[in-house]
């Protein structure tokens, strides 16, 4: 009964609002009014983008060369801020794809206590939490969220910045 009335205040109310601009017709222009109007003018395709250039070009990115070190061979490179992720600092393609069961990177990385002269750099205790099940709680092993090292650390490579920067940590 309830659902009745509303539908029946519904349609009353809909029946006595005024037309909208949607259902509405156009006045008329004056002519005088038309001829004073700006003329539109069109766009091209080089104009649609942020490049400078048309919107079927597809250009390429530069080529560049990835990290060929041994893991151990070269310094550590800065961080970009923070609290951002290191870069790895030597070659990943040996220890790819990762997988649950097959993870490279845990298996030098996953040291117990403080890092050692020598030694890799630990996996830090941020990632033996699990945020969406325990969080807080550091576990034994890496989170089911974190074992897939390359989804924030990327390895290093000679390619220029894809976009200026003036960020400074």
């Amino acid at each position: 009964m309830r659902h009745l009335i509303q539908a029946v205040i519904l349609a009353a109310l809909l029946a006595a609002a005024p037309a909208t601009p949607a259902t509405a017709r156009p006045a008329a222009v004056p002519a005088t009014r038309a001829a004073a109007r700006p003329a539109v003018r069109s766009v091209t395709d080089r104009e649609l983008g942020l490049q400078k250039t048309s919107v079927f070009e597809v250009p390429s990115p530069p080529a560049y060369h990835a990290e060929e070190s041994a893991p151990g061979d070269r310094p550590l490179p800065p961080r970009a801020g923070r609290e951002a992720p290191p870069v790895v600092p030597h070659a990943t393609a040996d220890f790819l794809p990762i997988t649950p069961a097959q993870n490279a990177c845990a298996d030098c990385h996953v040291v117990a206590g403080p890092k050692q002269k020598g030694e890799p750099t630990p996996v830090p205790p941020s990632h033996f939490v699990d945020q969406r099940h325990a969080p807080g709680q550091p576990g034994k092993a890496l989170a089911g969220a974190r074992w897939v090292c390359v989804s924030c650390h990327v390895g290093r490579t000679d390619a220029p910045s894809a976009v200026g920067s003036t960020f400074r940590p």
